[in-house]
């Protein structure tokens, strides 16, 4: 039996089912199938599930608690959580199993691509060592330049949702020069 840490809980069914509990009883009834997923078992014992539930368990709570148990030789069980726990672990199982096949096939000795993990495990006290690494691949690059003759191309403003913007100048030296002169006219010739 493999040692889930989480049990599936259904909170609907839940709810109906304890819609009759007294707080007390509801908070000790949810504490003991926790403990019952853990350990298997409940204690047939109503001061043992007190200290268990950290509940002061009358003799009333008890044995509304205590009905949702059925006795067995190793103490109480909850029906319906043995059969989630029968259910999780054939889940666990056929999971196990897939993955187990999975490893099996990608990391055979059959498969080129993978080194079993049994061939990497160190042997006589030798280190573990790494698979032997592919040969890389050739890596070329091709450089390729673009050219675009614009001086005959005329400097026409493209439609923008904002107005027309103009196409920046072919020449930013020329550019820059423009606007030096621009704004040395504006300044009055300084």
């Amino acid at each position: 039996m493999p040692d889930l840490p989480w049990f599936p809980m259904y909170p609907a069914d839940f709810i109906v089912s304890t819609a009759t509990l007294t707080p007390i009883q509801g908070w000790a009834y949810t504490q003991l199938l926790m403990y019952a997923w853990t350990n298997g078992t409940v204690p047939d014992d109503r001061s043992a599930c007190a200290a268990i539930t950290r509940c002061r368990l009358t003799d009333a709570d008890w044995k509304v608690v205590r009905s949702r148990f059925r006795p067995t030789p190793d103490g109480l069980v909850n029906p319906r959580m043995e059969q989630e726990r029968t259910a999780a672990n054939r889940r666990h199982n056929a999971a196990v199993h897939a993955g187990r096949k999975g490893a099996a096939a990608r990391w055979s000795d059959s498969n080129p691509n993978g080194v079993a993990i049994a061939t990497l495990s160190p042997q006589n006290g030798n280190p573990i060592s790494s698979p032997a690494m592919a040969t890389p691949m050739a890596i070329t690059t091709t450089v390729t330049t673009t050219t675009t003759d614009t001086s005959s191309q005329p400097v026409t403003p493209r439609p923008t949702r904002r107005g027309t913007v103009r196409q920046p100048a072919v020449d930013n030296l020329t550019a820059l020069r423009d606007l030096v002169a621009k704004e040395h006219e504006e300044r009055g010739g300084e």
